[in-house]
Protein backbone atom coordinates (compact mmCIF):
# COMPACT_ATOMS: atom_id res chain seq x y z
CA UNK A 1 0.00 0.00 0.00
CA UNK A 2 0.93 3.22 -0.82
CA UNK A 3 1.39 5.81 1.69
CA UNK A 4 0.83 9.60 1.36
CA UNK A 5 4.38 10.18 2.35
CA UNK A 6 5.51 7.77 -0.61
CA UNK A 7 2.83 9.71 -2.72
CA UNK A 8 4.80 13.15 -2.48
CA UNK A 9 7.98 11.63 -2.46
CA UNK A 10 7.58 9.90 -5.88
CA UNK A 11 6.26 13.16 -6.96
CA UNK A 12 8.87 15.32 -6.35
CA UNK A 13 11.09 12.75 -8.14
CA UNK A 14 9.06 13.11 -11.01
CA UNK A 15 8.65 17.18 -11.12
CA UNK A 16 12.99 17.10 -10.21
CA UNK A 17 13.18 14.73 -13.64
CA UNK A 18 10.86 17.01 -15.69
CA UNK A 19 13.03 20.50 -14.56
CA UNK A 20 16.48 18.54 -15.61
CA UNK A 21 14.86 17.67 -18.98
CA UNK A 22 13.67 20.93 -19.46
CA UNK A 23 16.66 22.42 -18.36
CA UNK A 24 18.84 20.23 -20.40
CA UNK A 25 17.00 21.07 -23.38
CA UNK A 26 16.83 25.17 -22.83
CA UNK A 27 20.53 25.20 -22.16
CA UNK A 28 21.25 23.08 -25.71
CA UNK A 29 19.26 25.26 -27.21
CA UNK A 30 21.01 28.48 -26.44
CA UNK A 31 24.34 26.26 -27.20
CA UNK A 32 22.73 25.40 -30.12
CA UNK A 33 21.97 29.33 -30.97
CA UNK A 34 25.30 30.34 -29.80
CA UNK A 35 26.78 28.29 -32.37
CA UNK A 36 24.99 29.14 -34.83
CA UNK A 37 25.45 32.88 -34.32
CA UNK A 38 28.73 32.68 -33.94
CA UNK A 39 29.19 33.79 -37.91
CA UNK A 40 26.85 36.84 -37.57
CA UNK A 41 28.66 37.70 -34.50
CA UNK A 42 31.88 37.04 -36.03
CA UNK A 43 31.43 39.87 -39.17
CA UNK A 44 29.93 42.12 -36.62
CA UNK A 45 33.36 42.10 -35.03
CA UNK A 46 35.22 42.76 -38.01
CA UNK A 47 32.86 45.68 -38.74
CA UNK A 48 35.39 48.51 -38.56
CA UNK A 49 32.63 51.53 -38.89
CA UNK A 50 29.07 49.94 -37.36
CA UNK A 51 25.99 52.21 -37.87
CA UNK A 52 23.07 49.82 -37.07
CA UNK A 53 22.07 46.68 -35.31
CA UNK A 54 18.75 45.43 -35.50
CA UNK A 55 17.14 41.92 -34.78
CA UNK A 56 13.59 41.52 -36.24
CA UNK A 57 12.40 37.96 -35.58
CA UNK A 58 14.61 35.21 -36.90
CA UNK A 59 16.52 37.83 -38.85
CA UNK A 60 19.45 40.63 -37.98
CA UNK A 61 20.16 43.53 -40.03
CA UNK A 62 23.59 45.01 -40.04
CA UNK A 63 24.51 48.19 -41.32
CA UNK A 64 28.25 49.27 -41.60
CA UNK A 65 29.24 52.49 -43.67
CA UNK A 66 32.04 52.71 -45.54
CA UNK A 67 33.75 55.21 -48.33
CA UNK A 68 30.52 57.34 -47.58
CA UNK A 69 27.65 54.55 -48.19
CA UNK A 70 25.88 52.44 -46.03
CA UNK A 71 26.30 48.41 -46.57
CA UNK A 72 23.96 46.33 -45.16
CA UNK A 73 23.69 42.91 -44.67
CA UNK A 74 21.17 40.89 -43.62
CA UNK A 75 21.44 37.64 -41.77
CA UNK A 76 19.30 34.61 -40.56
CA UNK A 77 19.95 34.40 -36.90
CA UNK A 78 19.68 30.37 -36.70
CA UNK A 79 21.73 29.30 -39.77
CA UNK A 80 24.23 32.69 -39.90
CA UNK A 81 23.56 32.47 -43.64
CA UNK A 82 23.08 35.88 -45.25
CA UNK A 83 19.92 36.30 -47.02
CA UNK A 84 17.74 38.86 -49.45
CA UNK A 85 15.55 41.74 -48.20
CA UNK A 86 12.65 39.23 -50.07
CA UNK A 87 13.20 37.49 -47.07
CA UNK A 88 11.56 39.85 -44.91
CA UNK A 89 8.03 39.32 -47.42
CA UNK A 90 5.69 36.95 -47.58
CA UNK A 91 6.53 35.13 -50.68
CA UNK A 92 3.49 35.58 -52.46
CA UNK A 93 3.76 39.10 -52.63
CA UNK A 94 7.70 39.90 -53.30
CA UNK A 95 6.06 41.54 -56.62
CA UNK A 96 3.67 43.89 -55.03
CA UNK A 97 6.24 44.92 -52.71
CA UNK A 98 8.74 45.74 -55.74
CA UNK A 99 5.65 47.61 -56.94
CA UNK A 100 4.97 49.72 -54.24
CA UNK A 101 8.72 50.71 -53.71
CA UNK A 102 8.37 52.10 -57.54
CA UNK A 103 5.05 53.92 -56.69
CA UNK A 104 7.23 55.43 -53.75
CA UNK A 105 9.88 56.40 -55.72
CA UNK A 106 7.95 58.14 -58.40
CA UNK A 107 5.92 59.84 -55.98
CA UNK A 108 9.40 61.67 -54.03
CA UNK A 109 11.76 61.92 -57.23
CA UNK A 110 11.42 63.36 -60.64
CA UNK A 111 11.21 60.52 -63.29
CA UNK A 112 14.90 61.33 -64.55
CA UNK A 113 15.54 59.49 -61.23
CA UNK A 114 13.04 57.13 -60.28
CA UNK A 115 13.25 55.28 -63.49
CA UNK A 116 16.75 54.62 -62.91
CA UNK A 117 16.76 53.73 -59.04
CA UNK A 118 13.40 51.58 -60.31
CA UNK A 119 15.59 49.49 -62.36
CA UNK A 120 18.55 49.30 -59.63
CA UNK A 121 18.40 47.15 -57.08
CA UNK A 122 21.23 44.80 -56.63
CA UNK A 123 23.66 47.47 -54.48
CA UNK A 124 20.71 48.83 -52.17
CA UNK A 125 21.41 49.15 -48.61
CA UNK A 126 18.40 48.83 -45.92
CA UNK A 127 17.94 50.33 -42.81
CA UNK A 128 14.96 47.78 -41.14
CA UNK A 129 13.22 50.21 -38.41
CA UNK A 130 10.28 48.97 -36.14
CA UNK A 131 8.17 50.92 -38.19
CA UNK A 132 9.72 51.12 -41.52
CA UNK A 133 12.05 50.20 -44.14
CA UNK A 134 14.40 52.82 -45.34
CA UNK A 135 16.48 52.23 -48.90
CA UNK A 136 19.78 53.53 -50.18
CA UNK A 137 20.48 53.46 -53.41
CA UNK A 138 23.93 53.24 -55.05
CA UNK A 139 26.13 52.14 -58.10
CA UNK A 140 23.53 54.21 -60.58
CA UNK A 141 23.95 56.19 -63.53
CA UNK A 142 21.64 59.06 -63.95
CA UNK A 143 21.87 61.90 -66.56
CA UNK A 144 22.30 64.70 -65.39
CA UNK A 145 24.40 63.59 -62.88
CA UNK A 146 23.08 63.73 -59.49
CA UNK A 147 25.35 64.40 -56.30
CA UNK A 148 22.71 63.82 -53.14
CA UNK A 149 22.26 60.90 -51.53
CA UNK A 150 18.95 58.98 -52.93
CA UNK A 151 16.93 57.18 -50.45
CA UNK A 152 13.51 55.88 -49.59
CA UNK A 153 11.51 56.04 -46.64
CA UNK A 154 8.65 52.73 -47.29
CA UNK A 155 6.51 52.93 -44.11
CA UNK A 156 4.73 49.73 -42.97
CA UNK A 157 1.30 51.09 -43.19
CA UNK A 158 2.22 50.71 -46.97
CA UNK A 159 3.57 47.18 -46.92
CA UNK A 160 1.73 45.67 -44.29
CA UNK A 161 0.10 42.83 -46.07
CA UNK A 162 3.74 41.84 -47.20
CA UNK A 163 5.59 41.51 -44.59
CA UNK A 164 6.85 38.33 -42.98
CA UNK A 165 8.13 39.77 -39.69
CA UNK A 166 6.70 41.19 -36.56
CA UNK A 167 6.57 44.90 -36.92
CA UNK A 168 4.73 48.35 -35.21
CA UNK A 169 2.45 50.80 -37.55
CA UNK A 170 2.38 54.14 -37.05
CA UNK A 171 -0.97 56.27 -36.12
CA UNK A 172 0.23 59.08 -38.62
CA UNK A 173 2.83 59.14 -41.25
CA UNK A 174 3.42 60.82 -44.76
CA UNK A 175 5.14 59.85 -47.21
CA UNK A 176 7.62 61.55 -49.28
CA UNK A 177 6.04 63.57 -51.34
CA UNK A 178 8.24 65.93 -54.02
CA UNK A 179 5.72 68.15 -54.97
CA UNK A 180 5.37 69.39 -51.52
CA UNK A 181 7.54 72.17 -50.60
CA UNK A 182 11.36 71.34 -49.22
CA UNK A 183 12.29 73.65 -46.58
CA UNK A 184 16.33 72.54 -47.56
CA UNK A 185 15.80 73.72 -51.19
CA UNK A 186 16.15 77.03 -52.99
CA UNK A 187 12.59 78.25 -54.34
CA UNK A 188 11.35 80.16 -57.37
CA UNK A 189 8.16 80.53 -59.27
CA UNK A 190 8.06 79.66 -63.30
CA UNK A 191 5.40 81.36 -64.79
CA UNK A 192 3.51 80.48 -68.07
CA UNK A 193 1.59 83.40 -70.00
CA UNK A 194 -0.92 83.74 -72.59
CA UNK A 195 -2.57 80.26 -72.64
CA UNK A 196 -3.83 77.70 -72.62
CA UNK A 197 -2.88 76.24 -75.67
CA UNK A 198 -2.45 73.18 -78.10
CA UNK A 199 0.87 72.84 -75.84
CA UNK A 200 -0.49 73.40 -72.45
CA UNK A 201 -1.18 69.53 -71.37
CA UNK A 202 2.08 68.28 -72.39
CA UNK A 203 3.64 71.08 -70.44
CA UNK A 204 1.44 70.17 -67.41
CA UNK A 205 2.89 66.63 -67.50
CA UNK A 206 6.42 67.37 -68.16
CA UNK A 207 5.77 69.68 -64.27
CA UNK A 208 4.08 66.82 -62.60
CA UNK A 209 6.95 64.10 -64.15
CA UNK A 210 9.66 66.60 -62.50
CA UNK A 211 7.75 67.35 -59.35
CA UNK A 212 7.38 71.22 -60.09
CA UNK A 213 4.34 73.16 -59.98
CA UNK A 214 3.72 76.38 -61.70
CA UNK A 215 1.01 79.38 -62.26
CA UNK A 216 -0.09 79.90 -65.53
CA UNK A 217 -1.42 83.68 -66.50
CA UNK A 218 -4.22 82.54 -68.80
CA UNK A 219 -6.05 84.74 -71.59
CA UNK A 220 -10.14 85.16 -70.44
CA UNK A 221 -10.87 84.43 -74.70
CA UNK A 222 -9.31 81.00 -74.13
CA UNK A 223 -11.12 79.64 -71.25
CA UNK A 224 -14.23 78.51 -72.64
CA UNK A 225 -12.21 76.50 -75.79
CA UNK A 226 -9.91 75.16 -74.00
CA UNK A 227 -12.30 73.90 -70.46
CA UNK A 228 -10.32 70.74 -70.37
CA UNK A 229 -6.76 71.85 -70.49
CA UNK A 230 -7.77 74.01 -67.63
CA UNK A 231 -9.36 71.76 -65.81
CA UNK A 232 -7.16 69.45 -66.04
CA UNK A 233 -4.57 72.32 -64.90
CA UNK A 234 -6.66 72.44 -61.60
CA UNK A 235 -6.79 68.63 -60.91
CA UNK A 236 -2.93 68.93 -61.48
CA UNK A 237 -2.62 71.28 -58.50
CA UNK A 238 -1.10 74.26 -60.89
CA UNK A 239 -1.94 77.67 -60.20
CA UNK A 240 -4.40 79.31 -62.45
CA UNK A 241 -4.18 83.63 -62.67
CA UNK A 242 -5.68 86.19 -65.29
CA UNK A 243 -3.64 87.89 -67.76
CA UNK A 244 -6.24 89.94 -69.19
CA UNK A 245 -8.87 89.08 -71.59
CA UNK A 246 -7.24 89.60 -74.90
CA UNK A 247 -4.16 90.55 -74.10
CA UNK A 248 -4.67 94.32 -74.81
CA UNK A 249 -2.49 96.79 -72.43
CA UNK A 250 -4.50 97.85 -69.36
CA UNK A 251 -3.23 101.82 -69.85
CA UNK A 252 -4.79 101.59 -72.48
CA UNK A 253 -8.57 100.32 -71.72
CA UNK A 254 -11.22 102.16 -69.40
CA UNK A 255 -11.53 100.48 -66.25
CA UNK A 256 -14.87 99.62 -66.42
CA UNK A 257 -14.09 97.60 -69.49
CA UNK A 258 -10.79 95.86 -67.80
CA UNK A 259 -13.20 95.24 -64.51
CA UNK A 260 -16.04 93.70 -67.31
CA UNK A 261 -13.43 91.31 -68.63
CA UNK A 262 -12.13 90.23 -65.32
CA UNK A 263 -15.74 89.37 -64.12
CA UNK A 264 -16.69 87.46 -67.34
CA UNK A 265 -13.21 85.41 -66.95
CA UNK A 266 -13.88 85.21 -63.19
CA UNK A 267 -17.35 83.22 -64.10
CA UNK A 268 -15.66 81.07 -67.01
CA UNK A 269 -12.93 79.86 -64.38
CA UNK A 270 -15.47 79.36 -61.43
CA UNK A 271 -17.55 77.06 -63.74
CA UNK A 272 -14.43 75.15 -64.58
CA UNK A 273 -13.27 74.78 -61.46
CA UNK A 274 -15.03 76.00 -58.59
CA UNK A 275 -12.39 78.84 -57.95
CA UNK A 276 -12.18 82.57 -58.98
CA UNK A 277 -8.58 84.40 -59.70
CA UNK A 278 -6.48 85.88 -56.91
CA UNK A 279 -4.04 86.88 -59.15
CA UNK A 280 -3.39 88.71 -62.12
CA UNK A 281 -0.43 89.41 -64.52
CA UNK A 282 -0.84 92.33 -66.71
CA UNK A 283 -0.02 92.23 -70.27
CA UNK A 284 3.50 94.07 -70.88
CA UNK A 285 3.74 94.46 -67.08
CA UNK A 286 1.81 97.39 -67.61
CA UNK A 287 -0.25 98.38 -64.76
CA UNK A 288 -0.95 102.15 -62.63
CA UNK A 289 -2.56 102.55 -59.17
CA UNK A 290 -5.77 103.33 -60.02
CA UNK A 291 -6.65 99.53 -61.81
CA UNK A 292 -4.87 97.74 -58.80
CA UNK A 293 -7.29 99.84 -56.24
CA UNK A 294 -10.76 98.65 -58.61
CA UNK A 295 -9.33 94.90 -58.88
CA UNK A 296 -9.42 92.37 -55.90
CA UNK A 297 -6.34 90.65 -56.70
CA UNK A 298 -2.52 90.32 -56.13
CA UNK A 299 -0.45 91.49 -59.07
CA UNK A 300 2.21 89.29 -60.13
CA UNK A 301 5.50 90.89 -62.49
CA UNK A 302 8.56 88.92 -62.68
CA UNK A 303 12.27 89.64 -61.95
CA UNK A 304 13.64 87.08 -64.79
CA UNK A 305 12.58 87.04 -68.43
CA UNK A 306 13.25 84.91 -70.83
CA UNK A 307 12.33 86.64 -73.68
CA UNK A 308 11.06 83.66 -75.17
CA UNK A 309 9.02 85.02 -78.06
CA UNK A 310 12.05 86.48 -79.17
CA UNK A 311 14.90 83.90 -78.55
CA UNK A 312 13.24 80.53 -80.00
CA UNK A 313 16.42 78.81 -78.97
CA UNK A 314 16.21 75.96 -76.67
CA UNK A 315 19.44 75.92 -75.05
CA UNK A 316 19.98 79.74 -74.72
CA UNK A 317 16.46 79.57 -72.67
CA UNK A 318 17.76 76.89 -70.14
CA UNK A 319 21.56 78.45 -70.46
CA UNK A 320 20.40 82.08 -69.62
CA UNK A 321 17.77 80.87 -66.85
CA UNK A 322 19.97 79.01 -65.22
CA UNK A 323 22.68 81.92 -64.96
CA UNK A 324 19.86 84.64 -63.83
CA UNK A 325 18.16 83.22 -61.27
CA UNK A 326 18.68 82.75 -57.40
CA UNK A 327 16.41 82.01 -54.16
CA UNK A 328 12.92 83.58 -54.50
CA UNK A 329 12.78 84.31 -58.01
CA UNK A 330 9.56 84.57 -60.28
CA UNK A 331 10.22 83.71 -64.02
CA UNK A 332 8.70 84.63 -66.89
CA UNK A 333 7.74 82.25 -70.15
CA UNK A 334 5.31 81.45 -72.11
CA UNK A 335 3.46 78.65 -73.01
CA UNK A 336 2.36 79.44 -76.42
CA UNK A 337 5.89 78.66 -78.14
CA UNK A 338 7.25 75.05 -78.84
CA UNK A 339 10.74 75.93 -78.35
CA UNK A 340 9.83 77.10 -74.72
CA UNK A 341 8.27 73.77 -73.73
CA UNK A 342 11.25 72.36 -75.22
CA UNK A 343 13.40 74.23 -72.68
CA UNK A 344 11.32 73.58 -70.25
CA UNK A 345 12.01 69.72 -70.77
CA UNK A 346 15.72 70.32 -70.65
CA UNK A 347 15.87 73.07 -68.12
CA UNK A 348 13.87 71.19 -65.08
CA UNK A 349 16.30 68.12 -64.11
CA UNK A 350 19.01 70.76 -64.17
CA UNK A 351 17.22 73.01 -61.59
CA UNK A 352 16.24 69.99 -59.48
CA UNK A 353 20.52 69.00 -59.50
CA UNK A 354 21.02 71.93 -58.69
CA UNK A 355 19.32 72.31 -55.39
CA UNK A 356 16.02 74.44 -56.59
CA UNK A 357 12.21 73.47 -56.06
CA UNK A 358 9.85 75.10 -59.08
CA UNK A 359 6.53 76.45 -57.25
CA UNK A 360 3.89 78.12 -57.92
CA UNK A 361 3.54 81.62 -57.19
CA UNK A 362 1.27 81.62 -53.81
CA UNK A 363 3.80 78.53 -52.88
CA UNK A 364 7.02 80.74 -53.20
CA UNK A 365 5.09 83.40 -50.97
CA UNK A 366 3.79 81.26 -48.25
CA UNK A 367 7.54 79.75 -48.11
CA UNK A 368 9.04 83.05 -48.42
CA UNK A 369 6.85 84.12 -45.22
CA UNK A 370 5.15 86.88 -47.74
CA UNK A 371 1.42 87.37 -47.55
CA UNK A 372 0.02 88.11 -50.77
CA UNK A 373 -1.90 91.27 -50.85
CA UNK A 374 -4.77 92.33 -53.00
CA UNK A 375 -4.13 95.72 -55.16
CA UNK A 376 -0.44 95.11 -54.55
CA UNK A 377 2.64 94.52 -56.72
CA UNK A 378 5.10 91.52 -56.32
CA UNK A 379 8.13 91.10 -58.36
CA UNK A 380 10.02 88.51 -56.00
CA UNK A 381 9.98 87.30 -52.47
CA UNK A 382 13.43 88.35 -51.77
Amino acid sequence: MITKKKTGLIIIILLSIIFLIFFFLLKKTYAYNDVENNDVNKYIESVASLVDEQTIGEYKNVVSIEDDRYISKLFNIKSGEEVSIESILKKEYVSLFWAKVKELLYLKYPNFIAEVLDKHNKTNAYFINDNELIIYFYDYEITPEVSEELFLHVNYNEIKDYLDITYKLDKKYQNEDGRVVQKNKKHIAITFDDGPCIYTNDLINTLKDNKASSTFFILGKNIEYYKDTIRYMNESKMEIGYHSYNHKNFKRQKLEVIKDEFNKSNKALYNITGEVFHLIRPPYGEINKNIKNNLDASFILWDVDTLDWRYKDVDYLVNYTLENITDKDIILFHDIHKTSISAIEKLLPLLYINGYQVLTVSDLAKTSKVTLENHKSYRNFK
